[in-house]
């Protein structure tokens, strides 16, 4: 069954590419723009599918960019030089230190006794580990963070990346918690202070750090309390017990003794990056600490190449850096604009079930492209129909912005999600299926937000 269905997908995207391409010209869309949509359904049903490697799909898109005439060639290859790019390359050189070193060990044991009382109190806890500390942190700092110590957890429980369920599951629970909890506050992702940015710039209101998390806090609860749920009660785990982990673990940081140097050195490097980006994020770059911390491990010899090029994921780099240039290029020629008026304009809805459709439309953007990217090209189209509608300017800045900010199926659609998939433990066709569940509950979530709470605490959808 599951070969018709990629067969189908393969077949569907294939022909919508072409229909797209050969389609007459509509009002409003230039020829670079249509290209440009064809591309992303073809690509789509390409990284869905998995018909070929993803990394492949990617270079793909880069290559059909200049071909179809949508950007030129030199603009096209330096898309991928994308500072999100290099964030994930700096973050799994760090976390390959973390897994050499043995640092790594040391952690996942701690985490262990913690929260190893059972396969699914472990699967919790790392959910809402991931949840809280992207709450203080960068979401994709947070996933970088833990990657190495999931995979400690996954290897000293010999699951077999691809078979096991119960690998799949952690680190879709590390991505998840890390992407949910990611909306509560500032600090989680640059969407949110963007956000912000926009409705003051165009409307001089203003949303301080805890005035943002009063109005976000239900939304990321919700999902996680029913995330919590499905864990717990729902999903299928094909291990029994993680005694297993604990005692491979305790045996291996017995045998290592006292920390090495190399340990004590990389986790002075790992609390500098930490503070860096916790504290020092708007003046030097995450993505800038990222590789000074990455060029650190290897000036203090703490690992050596050869150990980076077997545990980096290559592919998921060049996967991100074609999916980027792909996404920016339905940027750069309008083509997401056009989606947005098409979508919206047109439609005479009533102002309440246009905030549904807002949020969803984001939800669904973002899979594809940055969130930052997909709040910049969405807040200001919703801005000027609520209007309109007289909707409260803040409610519109909510609606795109924490909705945009949970894309669950797809690696490309943050940097979580490409770090938990770097893992190597689950094909995208395994995360579809719970990630379309998760979107579907995060917008249910965030209609009973709007509809009940936001009222509550005095925060009307009409001005």
């Amino acid at each position: 069954m599951f070969k018709r269905l990629k067969d189908f997908i393969i077949i569907g995207g294939i022909i919508l590419f072409l229909s797209v391409l050969l389609l007459p010209q509509p009002e409003g869309l230039t020829v670079a723009a249509k290209s440009s949509i064809a591309l992303f359904i073809l690509c789509l049903s390409l990284w869905i599918s998995n018909a070929i490697p993803l990394a492949i799909t990617s270079l793909l898109g880069i290559i059909l960019i200049p071909l179809l005439g949508i950007l030129e060639l030199d603009e096209a290859f330096a898309l991928f030089g994308n500072k999100a790019i290099f964030f994930i390359l700096g973050a799994l050189i760090l976390a390959a230190g973390i897994y050499q070193t043995g640092l790594g060990s040391r952690i996942a044991f701690s985490i262990l006794k913690k929260f190893g009382q059972s396969p699914r109190k472990l699967l919790l806890g790392i959910l809402l580990t991931s949840a809280l500390l992207s709450c203080i942190m960068p979401e994709h700092a947070v996933a970088a963070l833990l990657l190495p110590i999931i995979l400690e957890v996954a290897t000293s429980l010999e699951l077999k990346p691809l078979e096991s369920n119960y690998g799949k599951l952690l680190f879709l629970s590390m991505a998840w918690g890390a992407i949910i909890g990611g909306i509560t506050t500032f600090l989680g992702g640059a969407r949110n202070l963007l956000a912000v940015g926009l409705l003051e710039k165009n409307y001089d209101i203003s949303i301080g750090f805890f005035e943002w998390i009063k109005y976000s806090w239900p939304i990321p609860t919700l999902i996680l309390l029913v995330t919590y749920f499905i864990i717990a009660k729902l999903v299928k785990i094909d291990i029994d017990s993680i005694e297993l982990a604990r005692e491979t673990l305790e045996a291996e940081i017995t045998s290592r003794g006292a920390m090495s140097s190399k340990e004590k050195k990389l986790m002075l490097v790992l609390i500098a990056v930490l503070f860096s980006w916790l504290f020092l994020s708007s003046i030097i770059d995450i993505a800038i600490t990222s590789i000074l911390g990455a060029v650190l491990t290897f000036a203090i010899q703490v690992v050596e190449w050869h150990d980076i090029e077997e545990y980096v994921n290559w592919g998921v780099i060049l996967m991100y850096g074609g999916a980027i240039a792909v996404a920016t290029s339905l940027v750069r020629t309008g083509a997401t604009n056009w989606l947005s008026e098409a979508v919206f304009v047109h439609l005479n809805l009533s102002p309440f079930i246009f905030l549904i459709f807002l949020a969803i439309f984001t939800m669904l953007l973002t899979e594809g492209i940055s969130n930052a990217a997909a709040v910049a090209i969405v807040l200001p189209l919703a801005y000027s129909i609520g209007d309109i509608y007289q909707i409260n300017p803040i409610i519109i800045t909510l609606s795109v912005a924490l909705p945009g900010g949970l894309a669950f199926s797809l690696p490309m659609g943050s940097p979580p999600n490409a770090i938990a998939y770097s893992s190597g433990y689950y094909r995208i066709s395994d995360v579809v299926k719970f990630g379309l569940i998760l979107m579907l509950i995060s917008w249910l979530a965030y209609m009973l937000v709007a509809k009940f709470y936001w009222p509550l605490i005095g925060l009307k959808i009409l001005i």
